[in-house]
């Protein structure tokens, strides 16, 4: 049984600042040796239910995808590190797979849990995939589910389980802390999170079998909502991007822009 573990850094136990998942920001080494900890426990998890093989994304991009302390990993687990990615958080995602994992993850822009954003904190507010509202868990559900791989696991603080649970009941989510504000929780120990991360790993793999993928319906239509009009400018140069604006019934926030993309 082949499983993808993708791993971001927000939703982890003890990362609750912007200036821990910046390799310039105050206790970085802290935040990725977590996020490290939490991947290595998804890891031994998934060879417990019964995996045969297992890739693991640093799927964080606060340091260009590349946060993992790399030697402190399950050396059976083979990682995919370091961008840019044509799949991003899922790159090197196929229909071989037979599960998705998403470890250390958070809530979408807009959404009241610990350090929430959509893809880019930086420059996009919000994304629609046939007119539905999504975050990255969302996306990557939808991503995986082309390739007919479902997600089994989603581990991060309860309102981020609680946001996967609307659209994927099915899954096993794992909270590891209790969101208090956005910059504020009520966190497990590392040693208490990592084993609860272990478990629930564990029980996700041995369920797989039964899961179903979660595509999104075709053709699809994605509406993406930056932050500012320069990013919004420089996507509309790319080729098969125009212009539009928010979805129906939504007025469009003041000096935001909309681009649209058809696939």
């Amino acid at each position: 049984m082949r499983i993808y573990i993708s791993v971001d850094m927000e939703g982890c136990s003890g990362v609750l600042f912007r200036e821990q998942t910046n390799p310039m920001g105050y206790d970085y080494q802290t935040a990725r040796q977590l996020m490290t900890a939490e991947a290595d426990a998804a890891i031994r998890g998934a060879f417990e239910g019964g995996a045969t093989e297992v890739v693991v994304s640093d799927s964080h991009g606060g340091n260009g995808m590349r946060n993992f302390v790399i030697e402190a990993l399950d050396p059976r687990a083979e990682v995919i590190i370091g961008s840019p990615r044509r799949l991003g958080q899922l790159e090197g995602l196929t229909g071989g797979f037979d599960a998705v994992l998403l470890v250390g993850y958070h809530t979408r822009h807009g959404a009241a849990g610990v350090l929430s954003h959509t893809t880019n904190g930086q420059a996009v507010a919000n994304l629609w995939l046939n007119e539905q509202l999504v975050g990255e868990i969302g996306l990557n559900a939808r991503l995986a589910g082309h390739f007919g791989v479902p997600v089994t696991l989603v581990s991060g603080d309860d309102l981020t389980v609680a946001e996967a649970k609307a659209e994927l009941p099915e899954i096993e989510g794992v909270v590891v802390k209790r969101a208090l504000g956005r910059y504020t929780a009520r966190c497990l120990h590392p040693e208490r999170a990592r084993e609860l991360i272990r478990q629930g790993t564990t029980l996700a793999v041995r369920k797989a079998p039964a899961a179903k993928p979660f595509p999104a319906p075709s053709p699809v239509q994605v509406r993406l909502q930056f932050k500012e009009t320069g990013s919004a400018g420089a996507a509309g140069r790319r080729a098969g991007v125009r212009a539009g604006g928010g979805p129906r019934r939504r007025r469009q926030p003041s000096g935001r822009r909309h681009r649209r993309v058809r696939e």
